[in-house]
């Protein structure tokens, strides 16, 4: 059976019981090692990340709700990616799951002229060749960081999520998920946090659980209409609104209002951070990036910040 996502070529390779096996051909750079690298400096995820062997990346199935495993290799850069998946739900919506987690359902092909539009954000692509973001593991697991992590620093946000799924997930192919939205009403207390952000975490079950945190629903709404939705969760304000559509939802052509990534691109480009306030200047220095805005952002924002 032949699979395709966005931009890149996907093929089930065999299915059996809870396990699924996909090979993914990207379109355009693409780089595993790199994503690895994102993976071990990025908080939310930090926790999977490693320095050999497959990358295995836990994750609460867009579906069913449920446990999954994503377990990815490739023996060279820009190759195929061999993707198994375990989990008790679809194994085509895994597929499409571990392909956003990774910014392979879109096609890359188009970096090369960006890099002929601007040789300066071109140089960086030339030094960090297939890195694209990593994404949450799940819109849901996204706006439970969202809930935890404000006011207490990345780090600290990082071991209480580590320890949350540690004590309250499950693990899966050797990683623990985080809880899944069930598990997670079940919680009455999390020591280090404050009881409204238990009371936070709830809504975000309950969301999550009424089909309101679907990674397809909100991209039917598009930037405007998915942060409304996202801002009507109880805890989710108008930064992680954005920060939830732009780094869970799989969106590759937006500049975010995110002050580094500007500031990093001012600075590539020679020029005063404070030029990049004024809305027209600042659009007029992203819209060469098309249709990577939000790709080129994510790059700067790693290598430059």
């Amino acid at each position: 059976m032949s699979l395709t996502s966005c931009g890149s070529k996907a093929s089930l390779l065999s299915s059996s019981g809870r396990n699924a096996t996909f090979s993914i051909d990207p379109d355009g750079p693409f780089s595993l090692t790199a994503a690895r690298s994102s993976v071990m400096r990025w908080a939310p995820v930090a926790r999977y990340g490693h320095d050999d062997g497959p990358l295995v990346i836990g994750a609460i199935a867009d579906d069913d709700l449920a446990p999954l495993a994503i377990t990815a290799t490739q023996e060279r850069p820009d190759g195929p990616v061999d993707i198994t998946t375990t989990g008790t739900g679809s194994p085509e919506r895994a597929r499409a799951q571990a392909a956003r987690i990774l910014s392979l359902d879109h096609s890359g092909a188009g970096l090369a002229a960006v890099a002929g539009h601007d040789p300066a954000v071109g140089a960086v692509l030339a030094a960090h060749p297939g890195r694209r973001p990593i994404l949450f593991p799940s819109v849901y697991e996204a706006a439970a960081w969202a809930v935890i992590s404000p006011r207490i620093g990345k780090a600290r946000a990082a071991t209480l999520t580590r320890r949350i799924a540690a004590e309250h997930g499950t693990r899966t192919a050797g990683v623990d998920c985080f809880p899944t939205p069930a598990a997670l009403l079940g919680i009455e207390a999390i020591p280090g946090l404050p009881a409204e952000k238990v009371r936070r975490l709830h809504g975000v079950a309950r969301a999550a659980l009424d089909g309101e945190l679907d990674a397809d629903r909100l991209r039917a709404l598009g930037p405007d209409g998915a942060r409304a939705a996202l801002r009507r969760v109880r805890g989710i304000g108008e930064f992680w609104a954005s920060g939830i559509w732009l780094r869970a939802c799989g969106v590759v052509d937006e500049w975010p209002e995110e002050p580094l990534a500007t500031a990093a691109l001012a600075r590539l480009h020679g020029r005063d951070p404070a030029d990049y306030d004024d809305p027209a200047v600042l659009g007029a220095a992203t819209a060469p990036l098309a249709p990577y805005r939000t790709w080129i952002a994510f790059l700067l924002r790693i290598t430059q910040a």
